[in-house]
């Protein structure tokens, strides 16, 4: 019975030892040096480290090299740690003396970073079904593959060779985790056909390798559809002599590859489909306006050409001032007309117009109409040339414009809620505007410009015009407001604020299934018993999600909630906790995998507690050994030397003298 109560106090004592071991003085003088002061080793490689453990502090005291995988050995005070391959992703040597003359250990810890490049990089835009749009916000995703630590990762993001945004992780599990990154961008047309890709770089310091662990994703090529853009610009008004040729580029850019239509002044359509409408030779009957449209199924442009044919004789040409009337439909309107410096004197002169007053001052023609309600009208100035027997003359562009009685904005054919990736068309219905081949309509979702579109109708005269453009819903489209506007752009002889007129607001109802709120949970989450314990695996989703939690016994949760409280955990709350959030469109599961691990104080009071208990019991024991020594049945000098050989030597107890 004696012995037993020896060999408990022992394995007490070597606790307590190994307890004091693990929370020794790292603020000692004479510290222990590991060389080299840190290690960063790739998991499976081999590690080795050595410590000085002092100058003259620990010489006759207990030291040694504490690691739970590994070889030391000593020579003199330093001692070498190796180990073949290293396969534990958390791990600090400890490298101590026990100072005898203070009873306390000095010691010191050697960092050890184990990492682990990651498998596998990808990169992909999410929730992306087709072509990207011009203006839009896309999400680009980088997915990297068991990785380890993560905390030391840094992502970067590319288009093309230049660097688009870097993301770090604050993850702090140290085993291989796989982890994803997001970066928002906002696509232009020089981003079509352009290589999107990413690196993932394990940043280790400067006791990494030489070139640190990169690895990089796949590229993808971007498809962004934009509407047409012109090449250039042309003078306005073109001006071109009887007889000779005459060219009108309206080229552009633009994806899907626009198409081109062109209206002649005559107000008729062209054969021409091209970019470039050519005329060999010019007659007076070829002056006028030319309208190219340029479509794709994003937008259109239209280009305004204003052709002046001058004849070859006609070298003193009439000016109007100004050269363009633009005017609002039942407004006034005038013009003069300086019809020449010297070649019409003595000349037949005048201003014709089907409406309108003409007061002549000299070889100066003034016109003017109190109220302009022709929707189709060009005065022209002129004068014959008795010398030459021919007519020399310029029109006075005017348009006449109305700007419209309502705008409004609906989705086609849309009879409920909308879901989440299908395609819905957006209609803008613009009533009773003039003249239309001057309306720009613009599609937005909230301040976010969707598209522009022209419409290439020649009529003059008010017109209600339909515009429709096609979206792809989102989630973040849920209660986003849309709406149109309708500007007549009508140039720089417009009314300096153009007319525009803005449809009401509608919102839009997109369903579509759960999506996890907030960041990654760490993996194990680990909680000291007694605390409280969270669990969130909130969600947004439309219609709004319900929750159903599986706790570690596999048993159903009776709580409905996002969020699973614990007040305080026990042994028994360790395991995996599933969290399942569904709607009718779908649904997602969250895992938890929870780690109890033991409070420490209450292990520290226990020790206490059993150690004062056994030094009572020990006492006892002597005592009565001193007692049964006078009887001469037990010697207590036996008893001292059997605890000093069983004890740790580095607790300090001595054999009886």
């Amino acid at each position: 019975m004696f012995f037993r109560f020896i060999l408990l106090v022992v394995s007490l004592m070597s606790f307590l030892c190994s307890f004091l071991v693990s929370s020794c003085d790292e603020n000692c003088a004479d510290k222990p040096v590991f060389t080299p002061s840190r290690l960063v080793v790739k998991f499976g490689d081999p590690a080795s480290a050595s410590c000085s453990v002092c100058q003259h502090a620990c010489l006759g005291n207990k030291f040694e090299v504490e690691s739970p995988v590994g070889d030391s050995t000593k020579n003199g005070t330093t001692v070498s740690w190796r180990v073949d391959r290293l396969t534990e992703w958390r791990i600090s040597p400890i490298c101590y003396y026990n100072d005898n003359t203070t009873n306390d250990n000095c010691c010191t810890y050697l960092p050890v970073t184990v990492y682990q490049p990651p498998d596998n990089v990808s990169i992909s835009f999410v929730d992306l079904t087709g072509p990207m749009f011009e203006g839009h916000q896309y999400t680009l995703q980088c997915t990297v593959q068991h990785v380890a630590p993560v905390q030391n990762l840094t992502v970067t993001f590319y288009r093309g060779q230049t660097a688009l945004g870097q993301r770090l992780s604050n993850n702090p599990v140290n085993k291989p985790v796989t982890e994803i990154f997001t970066l928002n961008i906002t696509t232009s047309k020089e981003d079509d056909g352009a290589q999107f890709w990413c690196d993932a770089k394990l940043e280790l310091g400067p006791e990494e390798p030489q070139l640190p662990p990169v690895v990089m994703s796949q590229n993808i090529t971007a498809i962004v559809l934009y509407k047409p853009q012109l090449a250039s610009s042309h003078p306005d008004p073109i001006t071109v002599t009887e007889g000779k040729p005459l060219q009108l580029s309206c080229s552009a850019e633009g994806n899907p590859t626009p198409s081109y239509t062109w209206m002649l002044p005559s107000a008729h359509l062209s054969p021409l489909d091209g970019s470039v409408l050519t005329i060999n030779s010019v007659t007076s009957s070829d002056e006028g306006q030319y309208i190219c449209s340029v479509s794709n199924s994003v937008g259109t442009v239209t280009v305004k050409f204003n052709v002046v044919v001058q004849h070859e004789n006609c070298a003193d040409k009439p000016v109007f001032t100004p050269s363009r009337l633009v005017v609002k439909f039942g407004d006034p309107a005038s013009a003069s007309c300086s019809v020449c410096q010297h070649a019409c004197l003595g000349n037949l002169f005048d201003v014709e117009s089907p409406v309108g007053d003409k007061t002549t001052n000299g070889t100066t023609v003034s016109w003017r109409v109190d109220r302009l309600t022709e929707w189709r009208i060009s005065p022209i100035c002129y004068y014959n040339n008795d010398t030459t027997n021919d007519q020399c003359c310029t029109k006075l562009p005017i348009t006449v414009y109305q700007p419209p009685d309502n705008v409004s904005i609906s989705f086609v054919d849309l009879t409920g809620p909308m879901l989440k990736g299908h395609p819905y068309t957006l209609q803008c219905t613009v009533q009773h505007v003039a003249p239309a081949e001057n309306l720009i309509v613009t599609f937005y979702r909230g301040q976010t410009v969707l598209g522009q579109q022209q419409s290439n109708n020649p009529v003059k005269k008010p017109v209600t015009e339909i515009f429709t453009l096609n979206i792809t819903t989102s989630k973040e489209d849920d209660g986003a407001l849309f709406w149109c506007e309708a500007k007549l752009e009508l140039g720089p002889e417009g009314p300096q604020l153009p007319p525009v007129v803005m449809s009401q607001k509608i919102t839009a109802i997109v369903q579509y299934g759960p999506h996890l709120e907030g960041s990654l949970h760490p993996d194990p989450i680990t909680v000291t018993e007694g605390n409280p314990l969270q669990l969130n695996c909130s969600a947004v989703g439309n219609p709004s999600p319900s929750y159903t939690w599986k706790l570690p016994s596999n048993n159903p949760s009776t709580s409905k909630s996002s969020v699973l409280n614990i007040n305080s955990v026990t042994s028994a709350d360790k395991g995996l906790y599933t969290c399942s959030v569904g709607n009718y469109l779908g649904g997602v599961t969250v895992k938890f995998d929870v780690d109890v691990k033991g409070n420490n104080t209450v292990v520290i009071i226990g020790v206490i507690v059993a150690v004062v208990v056994l030094a009572v019991i020990l006492g006892l024991i002597v005592y009565s050994s001193h007692y049964k020594h006078k009887t001469g049945n037990y010697n207590l000098k036996d008893v001292s030397v059997a605890l000093s050989t069983l004890l740790p030597a580095n607790c300090g107890v001595k054999s009886a003298a």
